[in-house]
């Protein structure tokens, strides 16, 4: 509303015709039981100010751009001394004041500095964002991969805290001279990918755990000629049973689409919304931080209010079967590794117990049960 509107409040309505008189127009009268409500524009507001104490006329609020700069004229001095705290905060807030290597080792405290003073994660700094740590990180541990086994720069305050692990390269003399492939999991053999050894089970062959796939012992007319470090990779066909379990009733939230944005402030736990309008009956806050302290307990954000709708219902057998089964998807998914992926599923069982739905799927899965088991010749 880019037109300022002035709203007034007579207490008597009769007077309204003595104001007529005097050339006073308005854009709308709104009675209520005992008063009622003049909305003037900023010319007829000039015209009437005189008459405020000859009616009894009082300035009831302010609509439109004219609002908003009494506001700032108002509060100009509190929002100057307001901005400059926080541009204050966010400096000392967003500043390096002390940097920890939690190591002993002299060599790698001098790796790790050398790598920081090129990246400018000094002292006295501005701090990095998350997407630059990481990124650091991995040239560390790219760069410097036989010393370092994993990196970590935690930042807790003004402090950065650089935990490390290293790397310990073992002696190749005591790795594995000779191995067989191995079974990892009870399945259906699906795919074998032989590198070195003697392959002696076969494609739709079921093993249980720890039978010999890739055999490391070359043999010939069963007698062992040769014996090697076999290599391979094994897929197989895994069969899983999942049990969950599931709330009677359940809480939906649903998004209607009605949003709008305003600046926030956040003291302590307390969140003042500027301007906010009573719109929506159901609301939830999406916070986009502008300024943050981590010395004071305060924060301007951009928050964006949508518009939700919370659904209390009990689970139908139908939809508690859809839910039951992705979740038992996804807490499989959780236990398997990046190559494996679901062949089929199907629902066991499906029944009610203390206010519970309780959900058993069976799943064929296929997955990679590579394992390796060492082979000891005589004398070692």
């Amino acid at each position: 509303m880019n037109k300022t509107i002035y709203v007034l409040k007579l207490e008597n309505p009769k007077n309204i015709e003595k104001l007529i008189k005097y050339h006073v127009y308005f854009i709308k009268i709104k009675y209520t039981k005992d008063t009622c409500f003049l909305y003037v524009d900023e010319e007829n507001y000039l015209k009437i100010q005189k008459y405020f104490g000859i009616f009894n006329i009082i300035l009831y609020k302010i609509k439109g751009v004219k609002r908003y700069q009494l506001f700032l004229k108002k509060y100009c001095f509190f929002i100057f001394s307001l901005l400059i705290g926080i541009m204050f905060s966010y400096l000392l807030s967003n500043i390096i004041f002390d940097i920890k290597i939690m190591t002993n080792k002299k060599e790698l405290i001098e790796i790790i500095n050398r790598v920081f003073h090129e990246e400018k994660l000094e002292k006295y700094h501005f701090i990095k964002s998350f997407e630059e740590k990481e990124r650091i990180k991995n040239r560390i541990l790219t760069e410097y991969k036989d010393q370092f086994e994993w990196i970590e720069i935690d930042r807790i305050g003004t402090k950065y805290y650089v935990h490390i692990l290293e790397r310990i390269n073992r002696d190749e003399g005591n790795s594995v001279m000779y191995q067989n492939v191995v079974a990892r999991k009870n399945a259906v053999i699906v795919e074998i990918k032989a590198k070195t050894g003697e392959i002696i089970k076969k494609i739709n062959d079921y093993v249980n755990k720890g039978d010999v796939i890739i055999s490391g012992n070359i043999t010939k007319n069963d007698e062992i000629k040769n014996t090697v470090k076999a290599d391979g990779t094994i897929y197989g066909e895994v069969w899983y049973n999942v049990r969950v379990e599931l709330p009677l009733s359940y809480e939906e939230k649903k998004y209607t689409g009605k949003s709008y944005s305003r600046l926030s402030l956040n003291f302590f736990d307390k969140k003042i919304i500027l301007f906010k309008k009573k719109k929506y009956i159901e609301e939830e806050y999406d916070d986009k931080l502008i300024l943050n302290s981590k010395i004071l307990p305060f924060s301007l954000a951009r928050t964006t209010i949508k518009e939700v709708k919370n659904i209390n219902q009990i689970y139908t057998y139908e939809k508690a079967l859809d839910k039951g089964i992705n979740k038992a998807r996804e807490k499989l998914m959780e236990t398997l590794g990046k190559e494996a992926k679901i062949l089929s599923q199907k629902k066991l069982k499906l029944y009610e117990e203390n206010s519970t739905i309780i959900i058993e799927v069976f799943f064929k899965v296929y997955e990679n049960i590579t394992d390796f088991q060492e082979i000891l010749k005589e004398g070692e």
